[in-house]
């Protein structure tokens, strides 16, 4: 949306926003939903500050999500004219909106999508993360450092969590492991999905059975200290980790997450799931943000901690940079309705942009180049805070996977380091 120039020569650009502010993602929805909101008030002041006619609105939506509601949301935002739309923030959802988008001329610009078959050259969506190809390396490296040989995997059956079982399965059969049959299970939509309703526990006590009986015979072959569960999640790890402790064989080996569990508060909050993350030494990799050290992300985080009430994942932080980026472009384009014009643009602003999560650079398929990833974990807290819940677990950085692009072979890379930080409390 465009707005007419005011009496103070001023115009109004109406951005839109995707967000899963409720449903299984709602942790992640929370935290960009922040960054973006302050991301709006800082460009509008450096616009206000460099004399530009432009200010720029915004409209966010709650995805719940849920991919059909997505859909509906980028429809309404359409039908107001908007253009360039942060978000949405699951795979899933961009897998059902990517054709709307395609044909309707709006550039989608996502925070945490990261599926590798939606990495597609030349369609409309950009996505300002790595996609899991990287991951994939990440965590298969990390299994196979730990002593890792054989993996049980229990995912959640959308495009994010098939392709990066895909992707990973592959990496860690290329080191000379084996990835047997596992449980994958269909995502429910809405807050039920994370809930700790009783019915709900009933569903996963199915699954957890089923997983129980598959890690059994896997430790029966090749001994607990050789078998590992890979667990591709949202924020439903809460009710599986809390059911799971009912199953004492889940308990005998380690356990391995992905970005979708990392960092995720709720994990930390409820003691019964913790204690069992804990217990299996649940190490989750995440997308890395290199300068996370220098002052304005840290401004910025700091800000993002105070509206939210934890520490956010870095996504949160991508959002505010793909805000900046979108918002730069259609300062750049001067409301042009020709979606080239605007996509060359975007690309031009976001291969040359350093933002607070560093150089945001697309590859050919419009996803960021880049890609270290750390390496979270809970532990338990040791009572070194103040006495509230924080102060019995919290999740602490174990390690960093570095990406060397001179490296060719997919799957025999870099190097894992060791580190030991905690997130601050």
């Amino acid at each position: 949306v465009v707005a007419p120039f005011n009496s103070n020569g001023k115009q109004t650009v109406t951005l839109g926003a995707l967000l899963p502010l409720s449903g299984a993602s709602s942790s992640l929805g929370e935290s960009e939903d922040a960054a973006i909101k302050i991301a709006v008030k800082d460009v509008n002041e450096y616009f206000s500050k460099s004399n530009s006619n432009t200010r720029v609105g915004l409209i966010i939506e709650d995805t719940q999500t849920n991919p059909a509601i997505s859909l509906e949301k980028l429809q309404d935002l359409a039908a107001k004219g908007v253009r360039i739309v942060i978000g949405p923030g699951t795979s899933a959802e961009i897998q059902t909106v990517k054709d709307y988008a395609d044909k309707n001329g709006i550039l989608l610009v996502s925070p945490s999508s990261t599926a590798p078959s939606l990495a597609v050259p030349g369609d409309n969506i950009f996505r300002f993360v790595p996609d899991d190809t990287h991951q994939a390396q990440a965590i298969s490296k990390k299994m196979w450092q730990d002593g890792v040989r054989v993996v049980v995997p229990m995912w959640r059956t959308d495009v994010y969590g098939n392709d990066l079982l895909y992707a990973t399965k592959y990496n860690f059969e290329m080191l000379g492991g084996r990835v047997v049959d596992g449980v994958g299970y269909i995502p429910r939509t809405g807050d039920f999905s994370a809930s700790l309703n009783r019915i709900n526990f009933m569903i996963w006590d199915q699954d957890l059975r089923s997983l129980s009986l598959k890690i059994s015979q896997a430790v029966a072959q090749y001994g607990a200290d050789k078998v590992g569960v890979y667990l591709v999640s949202f924020d439903e790890v809460v009710p599986i980790f809390i059911e799971a402790q009912n199953e004492p064989v889940l308990s005998m080996v380690k356990w391995y997450g992905s970005d979708g569990s990392a960092l995720n508060d709720k994990l930390v909050r409820n003691i019964e799931a913790a204690m069992f993350a804990a217990k299996t030494g649940f190490v989750n990799p995440i997308y890395g943000v290199d300068n996370n050290n220098s002052y304005k992300f840290k401004l910025i985080d700091n800000q993002i901690q105070k509206i939210i009430g934890r520490v956010p994942r870095f996504y949160a932080e991508v959002a505010y940079d793909s805000f900046w980026v979108a918002a730069l472009t259609e300062n750049s384009t001067g409301g042009t309705k020709d979606i080239n014009s605007l996509k060359k643009s975007f690309l031009q602003i976001a291969n040359s942009y350093t933002g607070i999560t560093g150089d945001t650079s697309l590859n050919e398929a419009g996803d960021r180049k880049h890609a270290d990833y750390d390496f979270w974990a809970i532990r338990a807290n040791n009572g070194s805070s103040n006495n509230n819940h924080r102060s019995i677990f919290a999740w602490e950085q174990v390690g960093r996977f570095q990406f060397n692009a001179s490296i060719k072979d997919k799957g025999l890379i870099q190097e894992i380091k060791s580190i030991s930080q905690k997130m601050p409390q």
